[in-house]
C-alpha cells in the first residue's frame, strides 16, 4: 500500500540523471495524499498529474471508489486499469519516502520509508487521460505488489519500486516486459523511520489496501 508520499528533490538527486525531465523544476512536496498532484515522468517525460486514476471511461472526473493503488498482479483484469495497462499507460513516480502505519486504532504508528540520504525510490505506476468537453483531467495510480518478507510487517501491501536498469523497460516496454518486472519483483533496500519525517505533518491513515 502506498497512500502518503513525498517529493522533496535534494533526497531524489540520484534519479536526475536518469529520468531527463527529473527533478528540473518541480515543486517539493511533502505528505501527498490522493487526490492531490504529483510530479510523474512517463515516455514522453515530465508531467504533472492527480493522484487517484479516473479511467477514459467515467462519466465525471470523481469516484466513488479508491484508484489510488493497482494491485499490480491484476492490471490485465480490473476495469479500472485495463485500458491503461493494454494501452501501456506506465509512467513512473520518482519518490523520497513514503508513509504506512502501524497499531491499534487510536494509538497508529507512522513510519517513513526511504532508499536512504539522497538515494531516492521510484513507483512504478499507470497514468489515464480523462475529458469531458473542454474539462480534462491527467491522473496516475501507483502499482502495488506483495511485501517483501523483510517488510511485511509494516504492511502486507508495498509500492513497486523500480531499479534504474527497469526504467525504460516499464515506460517503453510491451505489457508482457512490464509484467516481467510485477513477477519478479526483487526486495527493496529501504530504511524505515519509525518517527515522520520532520518536514512533513503526520496525516491520518488513509483507507484502502
Amino acid at each position: 500500500m502506498c497512500g502518503r508520499f513525498e517529493q522533496h528533490v535534494a533526497r531524489m538527486r540520484a534519479w536526475a540523471t536518469l529520468l531527463d525531465d527529473w527533478p528540473g523544476s518541480a515543486p517539493d512536496r511533502y505528505n501527498i495524499c490522493p487526490t492531490q498532484h504529483a510530479g510523474t515522468i512517463d515516455a514522453q517525460g515530465y508531467r504533472e498529474r492527480h493522484w487517484s486514476l479516473i479511467p477514459a471511461w467515467a462519466p465525471g472526473p470523481k469516484l466513488k471508489f479508491a484508484t489510488f493503488n493497482a494491485r499490480g498482479e491484476t492490471l490485465a483484469e480490473k476495469n479500472s486499469y485495463r485500458t491503461a495497462w493494454q494501452r501501456s499507460q506506465r509512467c513512473v513516480v520518482p519518490a523520497s519516502g513514503y508513509f504506512e502505519w502501524t497499531g491499534a486504532k487510536g494509538q497508529k504508528q507512522c513510519h517513513y520509508v526511504t532508499g536512504g540520504d539522497e538515494a531516492g525510490l521510484a513507483f512504478a505506476g499507470l497514468w489515464e487521460h480523462w475529458q469531458r468537453g473542454d474539462t480534462a483531467v491527467d491522473s496516475f495510480t501507483i502499482v502495488t505488489v506483495a511485501a517483501a518478507e523483510h517488510i511485511s510487517w509494516l504492511h502486507h501491501r508495498m509500492p513497486l519500486m523500480l531499479r534504474p536498469d527497469q526504467l525504460d523497460t516499464w515506460l517503453t516496454g510491451a505489457p508482457e516486459q512490464a509484467n516481467e518486472i510485477i513477477r519478479g519483483v526483487e526486495p527493496p533496500q529501504v530504511l524505515i523511520d519509525p518517527i515522520a519525517h520532520p518536514n512533513a505533518t503526520q496525516p491520518q491513515q488513509p483507507p484502502g489496501d
